[in-house]
């Protein structure tokens, strides 16, 4: 890789620091996709507030879906900036996601464009080939309706020890609350068994 991409809400960054995050590693963390790095300039959003798949290829394009109505404007309507980085010291396969690279090593800011507002540039990223973008309440069959694959997701990160995890979930998803605690209590009925 000649050069990778981190997105910021932090702007006039010289170099990057290695951050810890739900690997339990510190790492600095990139991607050879523009768009996703666009992405993740964002004001908290997470996977509670968008389902992103895909590594900006034609084969598999960036999907980007909105998960409830008015989420794309809460954490989207912001600047932010796309900075660019030599990928020599970046590693693909360290987090099971082809489309994020880590380095282990603080990193120099090659290049830094500014974005006025991501959810304007997002929108634009819509009409190039290798990204789609779907708003409330489009989406691809594979996410459902009611966000419920989100369940084994809190549940596996509540059981690496993220702590508050679930309460997070049921703040923005109340609605889910019975489905999380039938799925809790499916997983203990089987690990009696």
């Amino acid at each position: 890789m000649d050069y990778v991409y981190h997105g910021s809400k932090i702007q006039g960054l010289k170099k990057l620091e290695k951050r810890s995050s739900t690997h339990q590693q510190e790492w600095v963390y990139a991607t050879p996709s523009k768009a996703i790095a666009t992405i993740f300039i964002n004001n908290g959003g997470s996977d509670f507030f968008y389902s992103l798949g895909g590594i900006g290829t034609t084969e598999y394009p960036v999907v980007l879906v909105e998960r409830k109505e008015g989420m794309f404007d809460k954490i989207f309507n912001l600047s932010g900036s796309l900075y660019t980085l030599k990928g020599d010291n970046f590693e693909s396969g360290k987090t099971g996601w082809k489309a994020e690279v880590v380095s282990e090593f603080e990193e120099e800011v090659i290049y830094e464009e500014h974005v006025d507002n991501v959810l304007q540039k997002l929108n634009e990223l819509a009409e190039q080939d290798n990204f789609q973008l779907y708003r409330y309440p489009n989406r691809p069959d594979y996410v459902p309706l009611d966000n419920s694959d989100l369940i084994p997701k809190v549940i596996r990160l509540h059981n690496q020890g993220f702590t508050g995890i679930i309460d997070r979930f049921l703040q923005i998803y109340p609605e889910l609350t019975d489905k999380l605690n039938e799925e809790i209590e499916s997983i203990k009925t089987k690990k009696i068994r």
